[in-house]
């Protein structure tokens, strides 16, 4: 988890809030609703990178003409366990969003279906997808496509996208197992957090514009695939995987050919693939016999030993932990995207949420 300098809101309030900026930028209040959502539940979890700071980056795009404003998402069952969704260049969550729930009608039928979401923009987190699926039971892998930024294994220049992978898992118990990762060694948005918040990187995640290691956040310009400069094959591996998926099987484009995400010259459509699949798993296994095996493999984790000062946990463990701090004490958000959203809120005649507490890395003062 990052931590900042910032304030903390109650999180229902700034997603209302997020709402009401987005619908007040012209968007249509499906779309703007779904992406509230969505950038909300990322950082209630502690996924900062993908949560409230992206708002700006959306309402540019709206501004610009990149994002469309009212699309007309369409859904359609190819096959009885394939579907399509055409996300009309809006907010890709709510086209992510609609996915999903095709994608459980379908499986409840067959057992389990695949989505492929084509002509789509960035939709935020991609695990907020997965885990919309795991709270209503369904076991879900998602993933998607998205401009060059990370290089290839032993290459000096970006070729892939961050191109992040997502499962989610329900537990009988009430918090899902929840993988998600990009297949870079750090998130393209955990640099632009750097940038925000003014603290270096880490070593030998990023390449400057030379080919050389950097840790100064400006000058990244590539990132490390996962696994670094000796194994870096393994995420690269994954990464042509996901590429795969989420453009030929979406009819889109792979990622070295996709208008820049951080680049606010750029008005072309964006136009990314995802994919999802949705497991039923009643069709698998007796429910009851797959939450005791689910439960019984967390126990056994869970008990394992760890490092000193360490404890093993198991993927969603911190983003569980973050949720009920911040469900306690407010949502943080970071000084440069505090004032980013007041800057819009005075533009869109809109009023931010009561400040709860003033942040200093990481140490709350409450009011």
């Amino acid at each position: 988890m990052e931590t900042f300098s910032g304030v903390r809101c109650d999180g229902k309030a700034v997603e209302d809030f997020l709402a009401e900026l987005i619908i007040r930028a012209g968007a249509s209040e499906e779309s703007a609703r779904a992406a509230a959502r969505a950038m909300s539940d990322a950082s209630m979890r502690g996924v900062d990178t993908h949560g409230v700071r992206l708002t700006p980056h959306y309402l540019r795009g709206l501004a610009a003409g990149r994002i469309n404003k009212h699309p007309h998402v369409t859904v359609q069952r190819q096959a009885p366990a394939v579907i399509h969704v055409d996300a009309d260049d809006g907010l890709g969550h709510l086209a992510s969003f609609r996915g999903i729930e095709a994608g459980i009608a379908a499986a409840r039928e067959t057992g389990l279906a695949a989505v492929a979401i084509g002509n789509s923009t960035h939709h935020g987190a991609t695990g907020v997808y997965t885990l919309a699926a795991a709270r209503q039971g369904f076991a879900a892998l998602g993933m998607t496509n998205t401009d060059a930024i990370v290089a290839p294994h032993d290459g000096l220049a970006a070729f892939f996208g961050t191109n992040p992978i997502t499962f989610a898992v329900p537990n009988g118990r009430g918090r899902p197992i929840h993988l998600d990762m990009a297949t870079s060694s750090i998130p393209l948005n955990r640099v632009l957090l750097r940038r925000d918040t003014g603290t270096p990187l880490p070593p030998e995640v990023a390449l400057d514009a030379a080919g050389a290691m950097t840790i100064d956040p400006f000058k990244a310009s590539a990132l490390m695939p996962l696994g670094g400069a000796n194994y870096g094959y393994k995420g690269a591996g994954l990464a042509v995987m996901i590429d795969m998926l989420c453009s030929a099987f979406t009819g889109m484009r792979h990622g070295c050919c996709l208008p820049g995400f951080s680049d606010e010259r750029v008005t072309e459509p964006a136009r990314l693939g995802h994919f999802f699949i949705v497991f039923d798993i009643g069709a698998f296994q007796p429910r009851k016999g797959f939450f005791a095996r689910v439960g019984a493999f967390l126990d056994d984790l869970h008990r394992q030993k760890a490092r000193p000062g360490h404890k093993v946990m198991a993927p969603g463990d911190p983003e569980w932990a973050a949720l009920a701090d911040r469900s306690a004490h407010g949502m943080p958000i970071d000084n440069a995207t505090w004032a980013s959203l007041n800057a819009s809120a005075t533009t869109l005649g809109c009023v931010p949420p009561p400040v709860l507490a003033h942040e200093e890395e990481g140490k709350a003062s409450f009011s």
